[in-house]
């Protein structure tokens, strides 16, 4: 087994689920385990500037496949979020980038190990050295925040949500409070129905932690697109309001 870390961007559309999204997806791949994640951090573009703020994140894995075959998989992943590459360094629905593969050092047509500008970037450098604190890059330095100066960090957002979808996990029932419920069985390529999702934007916009179970529709790459039944659920430190403001929600009067 091998560790690698790979680096996590997003700036168009839902940015903190791509990220969890992301995780999620890269846990999938064959012999790969995911490590550590890092917070989710907001940072400023980088090289060019006419584009929204970016979610950056960087995880750490185990796996027993091949550079290229690690990479192969993120390219897909990107494929299957709608990654569409049409300008560099332009905006994006997800970016993943291999920065290390142990201490192995390589330059071809597909890929260069280390990533070439992961030490000048501070939204790889900051999260990277949260996770690996004493990392040493194989030529044996190590990663300088003081020297990062490219998509500088505005803030940190904190772990990123649904920390039992990243594995496929269910979440713990002595921890979490259901607090609303999937109309019927959907597919997780096809994601939930419609109250669910305005259910869930509803806690987001009160900033009330929140995830799903089993998982976050669409976290799961299966190609089969299987149903499941899905909850919607909180911590249970907030389940009380969480409860009150989406009962609500539902005897609030339906507009014509």
């Amino acid at each position: 087994m091998s560790t690698a870390f790979i680096a996590i961007g997003s700036n168009l559309g839902d940015r903190l689920t791509n990220l969890s999204r992301a995780v999620d997806a890269v846990a999938h791949v064959p012999e790969t385990h995911v490590q550590a994640i890092s917070h989710a951090y907001e940072s400023e573009p980088a090289y060019v500037g006419a584009q929204s703020t970016f979610l950056n994140a960087v995880i750490k894995v185990e796996t027993g496949i091949e550079p290229d075959a690690l990479l192969g998989y993120l390219l897909e992943i990107e494929d299957q979020m709608g990654r569409v590459r049409e300008t560099a360094n332009g905006p994006r629905i997800l970016d993943l980038d291999l920065l290390l593969f142990g201490s192995e050092e390589r330059i071809s047509e597909t890929l260069v190990l280390p990533h070439p500008k992961m030490l000048e970037r501070d939204f790889v450098v900051t999260p990277l050295l949260e996770i690996a604190p004493n990392l040493t890059m194989p030529d044996g330095s190590r990663p300088n925040r003081a020297e990062a100066n490219v998509g500088l960090i505005v803030r940190d957002l904190g772990p990123i949500p649904d920390a039992g979808a990243e594995h496929n996990m269910p979440i713990a029932e002595t921890e979490w409070v259901a607090v609303a419920e999937g109309e019927g069985p959907q597919s997780t390529l096809g994601g939930f129905d419609a109250a669910l999702q305005f259910k869930r934007k509803v806690l987001e916009q009160e900033q009330i932690p929140f995830a799903f179970e089993p998982f976050e529709p669409g976290a799961d790459i299966d190609i089969l697109g299987r149903p499941q039944s899905f909850r919607l659920v909180v911590p249970e430190a907030f389940a009380a309001t969480a409860i009150a403001l989406l009962e609500a929600v539902d005897q609030a009067p339906v507009e014509e």
